[in-house]
């Protein structure tokens, strides 16, 4: 009996964190009823109070937002002290001195990493954000794309879903529980990096100063939680060309998104068709494509404008080069059937594929892909096949990156915490989902995701207007905190 009652105890401790253990064990020995209904009142109440407060940081965390959104922050050439460019290193000091000047406690790791925390004890929970972004066409933004606009309940800019709005939500959510006299009983470590967006050296070098807290979420996904994210290979690959048909050709500005835009410039005129414009210039005629931008992880919703032209360019030039990339790559394969990688999984979906950049210089074409692969193959099965095929094709193929799929059990306590906050907070069903893109903590042993895109939310993240609903930012922000009460756990 003894031992079933300290059991209870302390599953009224997991769901009253915010009350001490003694005042919960006398009202269950009561067993009044009467005084279990008070004290879930006072829970609601106690919790009220924290959201309240989060309520009145709004005009705050907008300012602040848009001092982040306003840098630039792509990755560019590495300079001294500032290994991806100078706008990175300036978000990241910018970020880490909106924190300081909070009273956090604030290091910054050579402009790689930096990391916020109450103090200076052992963390028990890790919460991961990036600050750079991928670039933007600035002519198909209605609003400045470096600058947080809010319009019509929506916060428009580039990183305000992906992932600068998360981060200002996760540093309001702790700025909150320090100025309302929340003293928890083990610390948070919030960790913001700088090359999310370009493969994670960031956190590459970051490993080799500390490891990571025993649990880690990101809000650098999609509500409820995900724990499964599909294995990721980038290819570089390129081919002589030896025709005399094209003069330029460009397309693509990342390798982990679905292209807007492709150019070539052709000896001759050809006739213009649906998606294609035809303009004269000094050196021939400027064929372009114009398709829609779109996640690597879901090229379906895309429309590929490189593979488009290729499509148009192969009736007019025979060159193996062109003809190849037609035959590998043909317009609406998203999944990679044509390169012979096409896999499929009940649990974690499809392969996808992407043609995502091209170019042509000094007579070779060269161009990068990018692969997605679910939990039912490895990455090395995938980059067998596809160096045979690229190589039969006549391209030479070299891989940029590989990492196989990252799964989590959804039975972990972490998970199921998560999951308790989400179904209390939004009054939806939580459950666990898997993903195609890659989240932020893909190697991080035990990492999930937990928002910040919440079920049915188009926030056009990686494309034109680029936006996060205000009330869905304030109520990432009392999550967070309600995540960071619940696993650090409240002193008594």
């Amino acid at each position: 009996m003894k031992s079933a009652f300290f059991n209870f105890s302390q599953y009224l401790k997991d769901c009253f964190p915010l009350l001490k253990i003694e005042n919960l064990l006398n009202i269950f020995v009561s067993c009044d009823i009467i005084y279990i209904i008070l004290l879930w009142r006072c829970l609601v109440i106690e919790y009220q109070k924290l959201y309240d407060f989060i309520d009145t940081q709004q005009s705050e965390m907008l300012s602040s937002l848009d001092r982040i959104v306003s840098i630039p922050s792509v990755k560019g050439d590495a300079l001294e002290g500032m290994p991806y460019g100078e706008n990175c290193a300036e978000v990241l000091n910018s970020f880490l001195s909106i924190a300081d000047s909070m009273g956090f406690v604030t290091h910054n790791f050579e402009n790689y990493v930096g990391t916020i925390k109450f103090n200076g004890t052992k963390e028990s929970l890790g919460i991961l954000c990036h600050l750079d972004v991928v670039p933007v066409v600035e002519k198909g933004w209605k609003y400045p794309p470096f600058k947080a606009t809010l319009d019509d309940g929506k916060v428009f800019g580039r990183g305000t879903i992906d992932d600068k709005g998360p981060a200002i939500a996760v540093l309001y959510a702790m700025k909150s529980i320090k100025d309302m006299g929340i003293r928890l009983k083990s610390n948070v470590r919030f960790i913001v990096g700088t090359d999310e967006e370009n493969g994670s050296s960031d956190l590459e070098y970051y490993s080799k100063c500390e490891s990571m807290p025993l649990n880690v979420f990101t809000p650098d996904g999609s509500y409820p939680c995900i724990n499964l994210e599909k294995g990721m290979i980038r290819v570089s690959f390129n081919c002589k060309y030896q025709g005399d048909f094209i003069k330029e050709l460009q397309g693509g500005t990342v390798i982990n998104g679905v292209p807007a835009e492709c150019y070539a410039v052709v000896s001759s005129e050809v006739p213009q068709t649906e998606n294609i414009i035809i303009e004269k210039v000094s050196n021939g005629y400027k064929v372009k494509y114009t398709g829609l931008s779109a996640h690597a992880s879901t090229p379906q919703l895309g429309d590929n404008a490189i593979t488009g032209l290729i499509e148009y360019l192969s009736k007019f030039d025979s060159s193996q080069a062109i003809q190849s990339l037609y035959n590998m790559f043909p317009h609406g394969d998203y999944n990679g059937k044509s390169l012979g990688i096409f896999a499929e999984d009940e649990l974690s979906g499809s392969v996808t594929s992407v043609l995502s950049m091209i170019s042509m210089q000094d007579g070779v074409i060269h161009c990068k892909q990018d692969v997605r692969f679910p939990i039912c193959t490895t990455k090395e099965n995938i980059i067998d096949t596809l160096k045979m095929r690229m190589e039969g094709y006549g391209y030479t193929c070299d891989i940029l990156m590989a990492e196989n799929p990252h799964h989590v059990n959804e039975d972990s306590h972490f998970i199921k915490t998560l999951l308790k906050i989400y179904q209390e907070e939004t009054g939806n069903e939580p459950y666990c989902q898997a993903i195609g893109g890659g989240t932020y903590v893909h190697n991080i042993d035990g990492g999930v995701a937990f928002g910040a895109e919440f079920p049915n939310e188009d926030n056009g993240m990686h494309g034109d207007n680029e936006s996060i609903r205000l009330d869905s930012l304030i109520l990432n922000c009392k999550m967070f905190a309600r995540a960071i009460i619940d696993i650090c756990g409240v002193e008594e």
